[in-house]
């Protein structure tokens, strides 16, 4: 069976802030439908890699395609039209604290989809239904409830307009074991229900597990190792084997020791 399409191709991908080099001519596919996630430990790039794919950041050169569309240097109308392709839950969930929580979710569709406020009510209700949480909590603001929870909404809202591509950042960062199981399955469930290509960033390998079909390894900002995630423990690559098993010895020493500063 051929390979699925290439969603987003990145080719060269190049970073820096001053003098200190975040991506190196980084290279890496994400096949449509697939829910690729890229590991690594902290200050390797992971989360420039992403604000860069979403347009937050502009990189100092390389190629970042989706659907075979240069969207480097892409602003404006233009910008709008790609990102209304993507969906994304932020780390910190990112609420907006003086809205309650369904014009959370609905926010993107008022502003940037022009939906009516009635339609998009609507939309958000049935959202916030599909991460867990029943229509007595739509008039909650984020501060009435617990940070798992904001996950939850803040997944509800990047699922609300039906995007082609998600992108999770650290999504179980900040909660405990058992709730971060509980959005790792909720991310799952709704990619598969839209039928999305996913590109999640972590340093938990669990989640990583349980939310991936590929894993790409970054260390120095560029990609060390990609592959099936049941081939993780067999990869045979040295990088992969130190932070799959949160060896201290190993080529990632240095970081490990704080001695990078990234």
């Amino acid at each position: 069976m051929s390979a699925a399409p290439i969603k987003i191709a990145i080719r060269g991908l190049t970073k820096s802030f001053g003098e200190k080099h975040i991506l190196r001519a980084l290279d890496l596919d994400v096949r449509a439908g697939e829910s690729l996630v890229v590991i690594g430990a902290s200050g390797t790039g992971k989360s420039v890699l992403l604000k860069n794919i979403v347009g937050i950041l502009t990189p100092d050169s390389g190629s970042i395609k989706i659907d075979g569309e240069e969207v480097v240097g892409v602003t404006g109308h233009a910008r709008d039209r790609v990102n209304r392709k993507l969906g994304m839950l932020f780390q910190g969930a990112a609420l907006f604290d003086s809205l309650p929580l369904w014009e959370n979710v609905a926010f993107s569709l008022m502003s940037a989809h022009r939906i009516g406020r009635p339609e998009a009510r609507k939309v958000a209700m049935e959202c916030l239904k599909q991460v867990g949480l029943q229509k007595e909590n739509a008039e909650r603001f984020p501060a009435d409830i617990s940070v798992g929870a904001q996950k939850r909404v803040g997944l509800a809202r990047a699922i609300a307009s039906g995007p082609e591509i998600l992108f999770f950042d650290e999504p179980t960062t900040g909660i405990d074991p058992v709730m971060g199981d509980v959005i790792d399955g909720l991310i799952v469930k709704c990619v598969k229900e839209l039928g999305a290509t996913a590109l999640t960033i972590t340093h938990d390998m669990e989640s990583a597990r349980r939310i991936g079909d590929r894993v790409a390894m970054i260390y120095e900002g560029k990609i060390v190792w990609v592959g099936d995630v049941d081939r993780i423990d067999s990869s045979d690559n040295e990088y992969v084997d130190q932070f799959i098993n949160g060896s201290i010895d190993g080529p990632m020493s240095a970081l490990i020791a704080g001695n990078e500063g990234r």
